[in-house]
């Protein structure tokens, strides 16, 4: 990333925790102008739902004009590859010159042109790919290793959290076609997630790196869970990734054993560990991985209907919350082992990225009134007076 562009970043980020802390009375108005005038920040920030319809109009404006020289040039397969890249360039150059300008920099459209950068550059491998008819194999495994680079080297120099997902979702895909790919997954998987948790709060990182390097733990824990999950092993799941490769191997059943001890511990471990460290991303994903185990649980234990433990487990999850809510209200303070029951700053910008989508869902077409239907010829004749003439005719 450009050093102006961390600069702004820093200094957004201080100024949405100086909101906050106003928000909650931490500090005063002086205080907080004071803040804010040691932190300036030149770049235009619209709102969430602004920056979403933008990216989406900068999308449409993309592939129509993609697709218009398509039908203009008709080209064959070497010349669409040649053209993907040549959009892929044009992109390329459109995402650094609004990266480089606080005006644009955060109106959705850079990211959108870096997005479809990336897209349009890796469809154009994989059609290069195709004519030079590689094996599905050796092309796949390129593609897919091209696919990590990318996103990766784009999320490093436009600091993109999604990019650096799918960055990793291509590299464990990647992974996993080869051999030994789910023993393989859960070492990847662990040296990410170790790599990543590290760098949370390293300062010397933009703060879209760090929010990155969350995405990367997530992943990784994803991965390893993915890799040791007893019904994944059991289906294959990984292996299905193998659509080339030779006949599948059965596992043992000592391998079973370890997974079925895997499923249950692993969500745990993530669980203690988000409680150890007061980090709620932890807590949540160890929240998310302890009931995909509980649903595993159900496929090989038949204690009731699928519907029946989904609806138990949430009224219990509900219930513990609302209990442990209660007891940190209670708690001396508000605050017991570290914990408290009141508002994060950060929540506040959450809670807006949240209502995006249902805001965004209001933009739709009116619903029009029905049009009543054509009664058709109604025989009868019509009325008048006048003239000594019937009223009927």
């Amino acid at each position: 990333m450009r050093s102006e562009s961390i600069a702004w970043e820093r200094a957004a980020e201080v100024r949405a925790a100086a909101d906050g802390w106003r928000r909650a009375g931490a500090i005063d108005a002086r205080t907080h102008q004071a803040i804010r005038n040691a932190y300036p920040d030149p770049c235009i920030t619209p709102s969430a739902v602004w920056r979403v319809l933008t990216a989406v109009m900068v999308t449409a404006i993309v592939l129509c004009a993609f697709g218009a020289f398509v039908m203009a040039v008709e080209p064959r397969d070497r010349g669409l590859a040649l053209l993907l890249w040549l959009f892929a360039a044009a992109c390329f150059v459109a995402t650094e010159y609004m990266d480089a300008s606080p005006r644009l920099a955060r109106r959705g459209a850079a990211g959108a042109t870096s997005f479809w950068g990336i897209a349009l550059f890796l469809g154009g491998l994989g059609l290069l790919l195709h004519v030079l008819r590689m094996r599905p194999d050796p092309a796949l495994h390129a593609f897919l290793l091209a696919s990590a680079l990318a996103w990766a080297a784009s999320a490093w120099r436009w600091g993109s959290p999604l990019f650096a997902g799918l960055s990793a979702v291509s590299l464990f895909v990647l992974i996993a076609r080869v051999p030994f790919g789910r023993a393989l997954c859960v070492v990847a998987g662990v040296t990410l997630a170790g790599v990543a948790a590290r760098r949370l709060d390293d300062g010397a990182l933009a703060p879209s790196h760090r929010r990155a390097a969350a995405v990367l733990l997530l992943a990784g824990l994803a991965a390893v869970y993915a890799a040791l999950n007893v019904y994944s092993l059991e289906q294959s799941l990984l292996e299905d990734l193998l659509r080339f490769s030779p006949q599948r191997v059965t596992q043992p059943a000592v391998v079973f054993a370890i997974a079925a001890v895997a499923t249950a511990v692993l969500p745990l471990v993530v669980l203690m560990s988000g409680l150890r460290s007061r980090r709620t991303l932890l807590i949540h994903a160890g929240i998310v991985l302890l009931a995909l185990s509980l649903v595993t649980l159900r496929h090989y234990v038949h204690v009731a209907p699928l519907w029946v433990v989904l609806t138990l487990s949430g009224t219990v999850l509900i219930a513990l919350a609302l209990a442990v809510e209660r007891a940190l209200r209670r708690a001396p303070g508000g605050e017991a082992w570290g914990f408290t029951a009141d508002a994060l700053f950060s929540d506040e910008r959450q809670r807006q990225l949240l209502q995006v989508v249902p805001v965004v869902g209001t933009f739709t077409p009116a619903a029009t009134a029905p049009v009543p239907a054509d009664k058709g010829f109604v025989p009868g004749g019509g009325g008048f007076g006048g003239g000594g003439a019937s009223d009927r005719f």
